[in-house]
């Protein structure tokens, strides 16, 4: 199972919804804390859990300048491609796939670059 800090987890026996507090490592396994309502902490094993949502955190200043960068340059590069294939005298439907490959290009590397520095899951 992968959980973050901030997962809404529910326990399977008696139902209680609580967020993910940490992990704590015991000497038979693993064990979760859970932040119930009221600020009580319960700790659980991982197999006793299901996540109900995954926390989302909201983008940051640098991370929505970020992705405004990043789609000017994926739309420019599109553009170039298109207009290359346009003066190497492409038919349009190349035109338009040159320029969907060039902004392909872009926004898939931004994605990997969002997923590899994103929130951390871990593993129990």
């Amino acid at each position: 199972m992968l959980i973050a800090i901030g997962d809404v987890v529910r326990h399977r026996q008696d139902r209680t919804l609580g967020t993910v507090a940490g992990v704590s490592d015991e000497g038979d396994g693993n064990l979760v804390a859970v932040k119930l309502s009221g600020g009580a902490l319960r700790f659980v094993r991982p197999y006793d859990l299901f996540v109900v949502a995954h926390a989302k955190r909201h983008p940051t200043a640098g991370q929505s300048a970020a992705a405004m960068i990043t789609l000017a340059v994926a739309l420019l590069v599109a553009f170039i491609g298109c207009r290359s294939a346009q003066v190497l005298g492409a038919d349009w439907v190349l035109m338009f796939l040159s320029g969907l490959g060039g902004y392909s290009a872009v926004m898939s590397a931004y994605h990997w670059w969002y997923r590899l520095t994103g929130p951390r899951r871990f593993r129990v």
